[in-house]
């Protein structure tokens, strides 16, 4: 008996010996092990419309564009417009919220396999894959479990990091390829999707850059290579100005990508005080171990030492970005994790044992998450279904406005949005700025007596606008019958206020 505990041992030994080999030297076996862990960890919440506030209203907005709306002229948003037609080019193969959670999940595991791939240039390969196992729970943990857009701006953003870095001797050479301008213009892309993006964007370069000019090529020389990777990473978005501007609504791009960022107000001193020690307790885990992993590359030299360098300013640059924006919130850490869990990656391989590393940032991370609320995610299915059901019913003639966060249910319904300004926090946070005015808007569309009201109780902002909520209020008092509804999101319970028989 024992000499046959011994063989299976044995057995077992080679076995996984054998398995961490493939892993070792498959880079499509590395890529189904991280997708299926992305599956793992993100499938509680697939055919939920309902998850997250955000996640459901890009849905709603590439559901509007493949009708023919007009991004920012016919509904609105600040973000990039390429995030809006990754949801609208989805929804042309199937326009189902599964597809969305289907291609964020595949957009997460293509991220967490370049993390993988950029952290195996300085640590072992199983810390590598640990590095993209790390990445794909941190992104759970800042609510990057469903459809964020971090979740699919980080991972352009991690092609145009491997890109830069797998051509660091040919920029010592004073040359660029076909592959660097490719990285350039995945920065583009990731800033078309999120104006952030930038800042990463404009690291690569001057990365590049300094890169080009230490290789003693003449000034003119470096400058046009220059000239090249700034016109790719810039393309994108000149591609959609030079849109707008032919078809006569360019001043509409340039107000939401840049003037209503800076014409709104932001959260007074004490709030966001609070929130920046918030985010730095939210942060201070995958923070330490990424700290120990850098700190291990002390001693790198050559190629190691410049990724680590690199790396570092990555993750430098990000979580600046995070602390530095007028308001925060913890979605806006995502940008942060990709570098952070490379460096991760450098503590899997060069400390012993590994297990605080794995159940702090891995674990921890999973158990915080929304996706692993499993009591509401087993209810929220149920409880969004009857609430679309109740609504169809009491809205026989489509005539719908949401008052509160769900705004997919316009959607669900076959009901057109009620304004441009479709996403309700837009018409009811006193704090906003889109150019429409609240109150004259909220006016317009009680005029034009909805049949249905969806109000959220209480509404999740603070402050309100209180003329605007006021005028709900007392449209709704008219409506001749009401039902309230539970429906969960990444939060937990939400109550929802259905005012119906609203028309006089």
């Amino acid at each position: 008996m024992t000499g046959g505990v011994v063989e299976d041992g044995g057995a077992g030994r080679e076995w996984l010996a054998s398995l961490q080999a493939t892993l070792a030297a498959s880079r499509l076996a590395q890529f189904a092990c991280l997708l299926a862990f992305a599956v793992l960890i993100r499938c509680p919440a697939y055919g939920e419309w309902n998850f997250g506030i955000d996640d459901q209203f890009y849905a709603l907005v590439g559901d509007r564009l493949r009708q023919g709306d007009l991004l920012y002229v016919d509904i609105w948003d600040r973000k990039g417009p390429l995030l809006y037609l990754i949801f609208a080019g989805i929804g042309l193969v199937w326009p189902s919220m599964l597809a969305y959670q289907l291609a964020a999940t595949l957009s997460a595991a293509l991220g967490a396999y370049g993390v993988n791939r950029l952290a195996r240039l300085i640590a072992t390969p199983g810390s590598a894959m640990l590095g993209g196992i790390a990445y794909l729970a941190l992104l759970s943990r800042f609510e990057g479990d469903n459809l964020e857009a971090g979740v699919f701006f980080n991972t352009l953003i991690i092609a145009a990091a491997w890109l830069l870095v797998s051509r660091f001797a040919l920029l010592r050479q004073g040359r660029i390829d076909a592959g660097l301008v490719l990285g350039f213009l995945c920065a583009g892309l990731a800033i078309a999707i999120k104006q952030t993006a930038a800042l990463e964007g404009a690291l690569f370069g001057a990365w590049a850059i300094a890169s080009l000019a230490r290789a003693g090529r003449p000034p003119i020389g470096t400058a046009w290579r220059a000239g090249i990777l700034a016109l790719a990473g810039l393309l994108p978005m000149l591609s959609a100005g030079l849109f707008y501007w032919a078809d006569g609504h360019f001043s509409e791009l340039w107000q939401a990508m840049v003037t209503s960022n800076f014409a709104r107000s932001y959260a007074d001193p004490a709030i966001r005080l609070k929130r920046v020690f918030t985010m730095a307790g939210m942060l201070a885990i995958p923070l330490l171990f990424a700290g120990i992993g850098l700190h291990a590359q002390r001693g790198a030299r050559g190629e190691r030492a410049a990724v680590s360098r690199l790396v570092a300013l990555w993750a430098l640059v990000a979580l600046a970005l995070v602390f530095a924006f007028p308001s925060i919130y913890v979605h806006y850490a995502q940008s942060a994790l990709p570098p952070l869990a490379i460096l991760c990656a450098g503590y899997f391989a060069h400390r012993r044992p590994i297990w605080p590393g794995l159940v702090a940032v891995v674990g921890l991370s999973l158990v915080l998450a929304g996706t692993f609320h499993l009591h509401d995610r087993w209810r929220a299915r149920p409880a969004a279904a009857a609430l679309v059901e109740y609504v169809r019913a009491v809205t026989p003639e489509k005539r719908l406005l949401v008052w509160g966060m769900p705004s997919y249910l316009y959607a669900k319904i076959g009901a057109d949005p009620v304004s441009p300004l479709a996403f309700a926090p837009h018409l009811y946070e006193a704090r906003e700025w889109t150019g429409i005015d609240q109150v004259a808007e909220v006016r317009r569309i009680l005029a034009a007596r909805p049949e249905t009201v969806l109000a959220q109780a209480p509404l999740p902002s603070s402050p309100l606008n209180a003329a605007a909520v006021r005028m709900v209020e007392d449209y709704t008092r008219g409506c001749r019958r009401s039902r309230r509804f539970t429906t969960y999101d990444h939060n937990g319970p939400q109550d929802q206020v259905v005012y119906s028989r609203c028309t006089r």
